[in-house]
């Protein structure tokens, strides 16, 4: 199997909360691998950005229940716009939502991640692009790490406010996605390119 390690930034460059989606720069597109980045790029800003407001808004309750019910249809729809297949993913054993288990390819990946990071690879540097052997119909598909950053700790983190835990165990039942620190690996934001789409 032939596998790339990219930098994040030489990759992704310029990812921040007040950004939005650039229209130009998606349908100007056009390789796999360009596609894959410009949805990456985008789901990242649009969940990003929301995420934030949400926070500013209605505070770690509010961004729960956004992620619950918003999340996915950010993901939906930047799918949508791309024509392909974009979502996040925990790493094993640290799940939220039974809806993001990992497949077996993003699975190995995250393990390769996860054996990067103890290593001392910071986890915004990883990132992997796989563009051969890869199944019937799939061009490309890219996995890149998702680091937990401060404002990631009010309901990821070691020490949750009461209503944090009463929202998180309300909507995620059974949830494992807590006790992190900040610049731990949280999981994978994934892309798979089909192709002649």
């Amino acid at each position: 199997m032939k596998t790339r390690w990219l930098l994040l930034m030489a990759l992704l460059p310029g990812i921040s909360a007040g950004q939005a989606a650039d229209p130009a720069t998606a349908a100007a597109a056009t390789t796999p691998r360009q596609r894959a980045q410009a949805a990456a790029l985008d789901l990242s800003r649009s969940l990003k950005a929301a995420l934030a407001a949400q926070l500013e808004r209605g505070g770690t309750v509010g961004a729960i229940t956004f992620c619950h019910d918003e999340a996915p249809r950010i993901a939906a729809r930047v799918a949508a716009e791309h024509r392909l297949r974009i979502g996040r993913v925990p790493v094993a054993g640290r799940q939220r939502s039974p809806a993001n288990t990992a497949e077996p390819w993003q699975a190995q990946g995250l393990a390769v991640f996860e054996q990067r990071v103890a290593a001392g690879t910071p986890v915004a540097d990883l990132v992997q692009v796989q563009d051969a052997d890869l199944p019937a119909g799939v061009d490309l598909r890219l996995l890149r790490g998702i680091p937990v950053e401060p404002m990631c700790l009010a309901c990821h983190g070691k020490a949750l406010a009461d209503d944090t835990r009463a929202a998180l165990q309300r909507l995620y039942p059974g949830d494992g996605a807590t006790g992190f620190s900040a610049g731990d690996l949280r999981g994978a934001l994934w892309v798979e390119v089909p192709t002649g789409r």
